[in-house]
């Protein structure tokens, strides 16, 4: 696979959308603050942000809607835009707009409750993730239910243990008429690329997820196998929440020996793994046959449960939940 400097990714991350776009031929139609793709009309952009809604693909530069619109490798997408001399974004101007139009992340405690049934029903008897890091998540304060019964998953800082700083909530129930259930990311514009986090002792490692699900699904399965790391999810595959997160880390006094990334068994998730290999030494926890560790511990649950039945044991605690903190 070809290579790509730092320093040339970071001038094409700097490259206008709309310049970049414009000069390959696509035609947009302004809206106010924003451009309409003129074929694809569910297709938006707004700065350097863009949203594809009928595919549910959103993203931030012409490095990332050169891979998702013409399915081009990272090296291939930073070369590709290497080639034409694009205006840069004027940062100024986006961000005088985005201050006037984003109000700082305040966390809705309002809208939580005490009750727990749905959501202890929705991780622990749906998703099978195992009850005693459901219960200590709890009471960390990590998770919670609001009152349309959704997991709220809170982004805290340092590893679950600082402020909210986002959140995203997950539904208990599928939607009529929709594929799914409920999903919704609330971040901190400061700090969009930040993602739920947890600290399972202290951090010489990183887990990166593309979701909270696969993340407790991965922590049930591995248990003890799992100590001295942080779990993060990417609510999706995102280089910058990877970046970020080392960051973060490094600034915390943390010294991350190992990167791991239990990313989905498909395309995407392989894809993104050889892009984030151009950046970072890592290595790979997949599934081997399933999809995503949901599955995974889906079926682990479920070979199971015959002998749990006929020889029920004692659940002994969780030694990186007990020392989490």
């Amino acid at each position: 696979m070809a290579h790509v400097s730092t320093e040339d990714a970071m001038k094409a991350r700097k490259v206008d959308l709309i310049s970049y776009l414009e000069a390959k031929g696509e035609t947009f139609k302004k809206e106010g603050n924003y451009y309409r793709h003129t074929e694809h009309d569910s297709l938006i952009i707004k700065g350097n942000q863009y949203a594809w809604n009928s595919r549910g693909e959103k993203g931030y530069g012409a490095i990332s809607f050169a891979m998702m619109y013409y399915d081009m490798t990272f090296p291939q997408a930073v070369m590709d835009i290497q080639k034409g001399d694009y205006k840069e974004l004027d940062r100024s101007k986006a961000e005088e707009e985005r201050k006037k139009e984003q109000q700082p992340f305040i966390y809705p405690k309002h809208l939580e409750v005490q009750k727990q049934t749905e959501i202890k029903q929705y991780l622990i008897d749906e998703r099978k993730i195992d009850p005693r890091l459901v219960n200590w998540l709890i009471k960390k304060d990590l998770i919670a239910q609001d009152k349309k019964n959704n997991v709220v998953f809170k982004w805290r800082e340092e590893g679950g243990k600082g402020q909210v700083i986002g959140m995203n909530r997950q539904g208990t129930v599928k939607m009529e008429n929709k594929r799914g259930s409920f999903k919704q990311i609330v971040p901190n514009y400061e700090r969009i690329h930040a993602g739920f986090t947890v600290d399972v002792g202290k951090p010489d490692k990183i887990y990166f997820y593309e979701d909270p699900i696969d993340m407790l699904s991965h922590w049930s399965i591995k248990q003890n196998k799992i100590q001295n790391a942080r779990l993060v999810s990417m609510h999706g595959l995102k280089s910058k929440t990877v970046i970020q997160s080392l960051m973060d880390a490094k600034k915390e006094g943390y010294d991350i020996k190992e990167v791991i990334m239990a990313v989905d068994n498909d395309k995407a998730g392989k894809d993104f793994i050889q892009t984030m290999k151009c950046f970072v030494d890592l290595k790979e926890d997949i599934p081997t046959h399933e999809k995503d560790w949901n599955d995974v511990r889906k079926k682990q649950v479920s070979e199971q449960q015959p002998k749990e039945t006929v020889q029920p044991k004692k659940m002994k605690p969780i030694k990186e939940v007990e020392r989490s903190v």
